[in-house]
């Protein structure tokens, strides 16, 4: 059927157009429907749960968050649940099984909280929601030196001219707190004037909340009765009475609180430079095109008229990375498609190889259509699948192209010559497409989030693969015949020239070494095991490091502090400040080093908030950030790296920070280290935590280890006296009125455009600083209205308490995370370091102890691989053995894909690179390569062992015919990724590992193909006639035998080293030593070609 269609297409090169013309159009217009961004937006398959609780963290981790995890832990489809209990708040968050509907999920999480009794009165409404990748587009910085009201005023200005844009959908803001009406009542007013914060919470309430009335009828309509109208003006609050005087006159809120309309008490702050900043962050929404959002950005930018002295500056283009990404890839791709063409033009003329350059295009094209139909996008990692099966079909193409060259140049040319090449290599061809995209198959299913952000990749490339077999099968001939019937040009005539003496080297040159390799057999198979085993040997020591994805230099270096839970927003502030300076330091020492500023901005940032997903973020007011801007890569004199380093060494350790980490990557790169503790026993755990954390401090390479347990803070404690306790007051009731007064009790909110502006009641901030002041808070006793102060009802007492208790699984425990230098160091022999040391007595106390973040990620990901690549192969076993009709030719050919991996592996070693999961799916695109090639040479061999030719002769015909294929598939598919291989742009290097991978794994594949797998085959063949002597020499020979017996015999006899004459009749003695003066022959001839 397959010879067949591919003959009804040659012979009707109309609908060989139309065909390409259908994938070509086709991909255009679906372009033009696909949306563009910087990187897939992936679920990332997680569900959030916040609630509020006045406490410290051991109160809100009893009441709140252990009985929202039993609610939620039986829910079906959950995996693992991670919760945090804070000081006033529990956060949950909660895995999804792979293959369940995240928002399914979280509707069932919803109705269990929300039908859970027990949760205390006080606690707020568990919030619900599906945490979201979120992809940010740009990042604008308004700044300049004015007031914070009115960089507040102007940003949102700007931030309402944005969302006027219909390609923008979503702007935060970033650097500022958030806006709020303060009303603040100093404690000598609640004396004076006998109130209490619970009073006042309850006037405002009752005067603030509208009551409905009823409706008033008339005979032609209905109006609704309302009470009250609310405030709408910050003014408007200071008139609202909050008691009635003993005089009969109102006492108005104005003469009993001052009211503040500003910012919230949140230490939230930015500079660029030294001058106030506030940052719009500019994210893609829905299906709008991350491309149209930046160009949207540019735009308005430019545009912008902003009052003076403010500045509005583009910092951040995220959309530059795809651009520079696209850019960068698919000018590799046309300079490896010209450097594919001028080397099949060496070969073929330029007419020829024009053509079957023209056919990668078509395919890759027409793979554009099912990127809309499945709602994937253009982005990096899509882009990146385009490349990466380039050299997949390079090899595809120049088979058949080389297959018709051939048989035209040695049958003559005409349609038939064409037709019968390609009909003569189409099943190899079929059976090699089919079988590598087997071997993509199981990147559709890798689990978690990153195994969704790779499915594009084998889609793609699948898809891709299926052209490519429909292009060269049925578009490629038509257009051949084309070529070869015309009269041969200038190109074509060198060529033929180059061919000649190209296929005159193979005969004198190189036929010879192979053939005597393959003498060698049994030494070269031992030298490619070798080989492979000192590839296995650099992953298990560490040689070459393995990680999910690599780590990128950027232009930027970040300094980022956190600290623990209980610290001062003026402790942030300090430390923002003293990196802030050593930052302005060395942009100055480096100006002067250099003689060029290799520092172009300082951006600074006091309560970075997490930007990446939507997940609750509860400690972001506890980290800072300050961020060096750099030239880019080819223009500044030092890496990004070096001046990070040059930093951490000018600034040392910052008193009480919980971490410090100095960075230049342009992705996140997680700890290498991450291992949870379990102890039912706080102190025990902290105390364990905290040993473990001591001992990585001495492990050679280990740095930035942060210890969560290391987060404690000072806790007043208040328990009610029994004079209290008659009154009615317990520790709930006092434990109300202190939040209220130090907390802060929202009683209204205020709408100011689009958002609305908190009013919140409570203390002044200089009354919340000392334990007197907390002694002297005025509460109200039940319902006599009398006031006393807080310490004649309570007894205070100050403890040092953990500032998170963290669950796993309902589990108490604690995390050390380190990160670990790889020029000094890796991760395995840290872990074994660790496993045989402090981990080993840990457990003997009886800690139990597990690896979470990067390590098991890594771990389930070879899991998954290993038995997914073990179906996979079994698979191809059996559709190679439908192809062969044995068993051991296609165990031949699988047993090349692993050796495929050793130049990929070298090739990483050689370049001192890390192996990531992008290296992987080169090493899967590698096995394709190593398939086809192979799979072809096979059934060439057979070819010739149907001539009745002896084995070793078949092999080197073989080889005579497929070296030059061999050698052009090697050079198209490794000069088609060399480019981005070799490239040094900081673009590049997110992708040079696939790039490194494949290209050198094709130059290894090579070598497999012509010296491993004749030897394998030679080897194989060794065993079998072996198996038959065996079964010879205890079989009696007879006069009876069949003269090919005794031919047969003789063979045998001559593989085992010789043996006499067993027959008597003169025709089976003749017979014998025919087949023994053959087999010896053989033996001593194998250097020679064959003609």
């Amino acid at each position: 059927m397959i010879n067949h269609s591919i003959a009804w297409f040659a012979r009707r090169p109309a609908v060989a157009n139309l065909l390409a013309a259908l994938l070509v159009l086709g991909g255009l217009l679906s372009m033009t429907q696909t949306r563009q961004e910087t990187l897939p937006n992936v679920p990332l398959e997680r569900i959030g749960v916040v609630s509020t609780l006045s406490g410290s963290p051991e109160v809100v981790e009893q009441r709140l968050c252990t009985p929202l995890e039993t609610a939620i832990y039986p829910v079906d489809g959950t995996r693992d649940i991670q919760s945090e209990s804070r000081q006033g708040s529990c956060s949950i968050t909660v895995f999804v099984v792979e293959g369940y509907n995240a928002g399914e999920v979280r509707d069932r999480i919803a109705a269990r909280v929300e039908n859970l009794d027990g949760l205390p009165s006080d606690a707020s409404r568990p919030e619900v929601e599906e945490v979201v990748f979120r992809n940010r587009v740009s990042r604008l910085l308004l700044t300049g030196q004015v007031s914070p009201r009115e960089l507040h005023r102007v940003a949102w200005q700007l931030r309402d001219q944005l969302l006027d844009d219909s390609h923008i959908a979503e702007v935060v803001l970033e650097g500022l707190p958030e806006r709020e009406l303060s009303v603040t009542v100093p404690r000598e007013n609640l004396y004076r004037y006998q109130l209490s914060f619970a009073e006042l919470v309850d006037s405002l309430d009752r005067q603030l909340t509208p009551v409905t009335a009823g409706r008033l009828r008339t005979q032609t309509s209905q109006s609704l009765i309302q009470a009250g109208q609310g405030v709408t003006d910050p003014s408007g609050y200071g008139y609202l009475p909050v008691r009635e005087s003993h005089d009969g006159e109102w006492l108005p809120l104005e003469q009993v609180a001052e009211i503040d309309d500003g910012f919230g008490r949140h230490a939230i702050a930015a500079w660029l430079n030294g001058q106030p900043t506030v940052a719009l962050d500019v994210y893609q929404s829905g299906n709008r095109s991350a491309l149209d959002t930046a160009g949207a950005v540019r735009d308005f930018v430019q545009h912008a008229v902003v009052p003076e002295p403010l500045q509005l500056l583009l910092w951040e283009d995220d959309a530059v990375q795809y651009e520079e990404r696209s850019d960068l890839l698919w000018g590799n791709a046309l300079l490896g498609l010209a450097m594919l063409v001028l080397v099949l033009g060496v070969f073929f003329g330029l007419r020829l190889s024009s053509w079957v350059a023209l056919g990668i295009p078509v395919a890759m094209l027409g793979a554009c259509m099912i990127l809309p139909i499945l709602g994937d996008s253009f982005n990096t990692i899509s882009l990146f699948a385009f490349i990466l099966v380039l050299g997949i079909v390079v090899d595809d193409a120049v088979i058949v192209g080389e297959s018709i060259e051939h048989e035209s140049r040695t049958q003559g040319e005409g349609l038939a010559s064409v037709i019968k090449g390609t009909q003569r290599i189409a099943t190899p061809i079929v059976v090699a497409i089919i079988t590598t995209i087997i071997a993509f198959t199981p990147m559709l299913f890798l689990p978690g989030p990153e195994g969704e952000f790779m499915r594009v990749v084998p889609t793609i490339a699948i898809t891709i693969l299926l052209l490519s077999l429909v292009e060269c099968l049925w578009i490629l001939p038509a257009h051949m015949h084309q070529v070869v019937s015309k009269p041969p040009g200038r190109s074509e005539r060198f060529s033929a020239a180059v061919n000649q003496r190209f296929e005159a080297w193979v005969d004198t040159r190189c036929l010879p070494v192979l053939a005597a390799a393959m003498r060698q057999r049994y030494l070269v198979l031992t030298l490619f095991i070798g080989l492979f085993a000192i590839s296995v040997a650099l992953i298990h020591s560490g040689w070459i490091n393995v990680t999910m994805f690599s780590d990128v230099e950027g232009d930027k270096v970040m300094a980022d502090v956190s600290f623990p839970e209980g610290t001062s927003g003026d402790t942030v502030l300090a430390a923002t400040r003293s990196l802030q300076e050593t930052a302005v330091a060395l942009q100055q020492q480096l100006r002067q080093e250099m003689g060029a500023e290799v520092i172009a901005a300082i951006h600074s940032e006091q309560g970075r908030r997490n930007n990446y997903s939507t997940a609750h973020d509860p400690s972001a007011e506890l980290r800072a950030r300050v961020t060096l801007a750099l030239p880019p890569a080819g223009q500044r004199p030092k890496t990004a790296r070096a001046i990070a380093q040059r930093w951490r060494e000018a600034q040392g350790a910052i008193p009480g920070a919980r971490s410090l980490r100095f960075h230049a990557s342009l992705n996140e790169i997680n700890p290498d280290i991450h291992i949870n503790l379990y102890h039912p026993d706080l102190e025990r755990l902290t105390a364990v935590s905290q040993r473990l954390a001591a001992h990585l401090e001495g492990v050679e390479g280990v740095f930035e280890i942060d210890d969560s347990m290391a987060s404690r803070f000072s806790e007043v404690a208040i328990s009610a006296r029994p004079a209290a306790r008659l009154a009615g007051m317990t520790e709930d009731r006092l434990g109300q009125q202190v939040h209220a007064a130090f907390h802060g009790t929202e009683v209204d909110r205020l709408p100011q455009g689009d958002h609305d502006v908190p009013v919140v009641l409570r203390l002044p901030e200089h009354q919340t600083v000392s334990l007197w002041h907390l002694e002297q808070l005025p509460i109200t006793l039940g319902d006599t209205g009398e006031v006393a102060p807080l310490g004649v009802l309570a007894n205070l007492e100050r403890r040092m308490t953990p500032a998170v208790i963290s669950h796993y699984n309902r589990n108490r425990n604690a995390t050390v995370t380190a990160y670990v230098n790889q020029d000094h160091s890796s991760y395995g022999r840290v872990m074994r370091h660790l496993e045989s040391t402090i981990l080993k007595e840990l457990e003997a106390e009886g800690i139990t102890w597990g690896e979470a973040g990067k390590p098991p990620h890594i771990a389930e990901f070879v899991r998954y691989l290993s038995f997914s690549y073990a179906a996979a192969l079994l698979l191809m076993l059996f559709v190679l053995t439908m192809m062969f009709g044995n068993y051991w030719q296609p165990f031949l050919i699988l047993m090349a894909i692993p050796f495929g991996m050793v130049g990929a592996l070298l090739g990483h070693a050689l370049l001192g690179l890390g192996l990531s999961l992008w290296s992987v799916v080169g090493v899967v695109a590698v096995s394709g390569v190593v398939v086809n090639d192979n799979l072809v040479l096979i059934d060439r061999i057979n070819y010739w062992r149907d001539q009745n030719r002896p084995a070793f002769e078949s092999l080197i015909a073989a080889l005579r015919e497929r070296f030059r294929p061999i050698v052009l598939t090697t050079l198209t598919t490794f000069l088609a990724v060399a480019p981005l291989a070799f490239d040094t742009s900081v673009q590049a290097r997110f992708l040079v590992p696939m790039a490194v991978s494949l290209g050198f794994g094709v130059l290894f594949a090579s070598l497999i193909t012509l010296l491993m797998m004749p030897g394998m085959y030679l080897v194989l063949m060794d065993a079998g006639e072996m198996l038959k002597t065996l079964g010879s020499r205890w079989r009696k020979v007879s006069e009876d035998d069949p003269v090919e017996q005794a031919y047969e015999a003789g063979r045998h006899a001559a593989a085992w080293g010789g043996g006499e004459n067993p027959y008597q009749d003169d025709v089976l003695r003749a017979s014998w030593e025919a087949g023994y003066n053959d087999a010896a022959e053989e033996t001593n001839d194998r250097g020679r070609a064959p003609g």
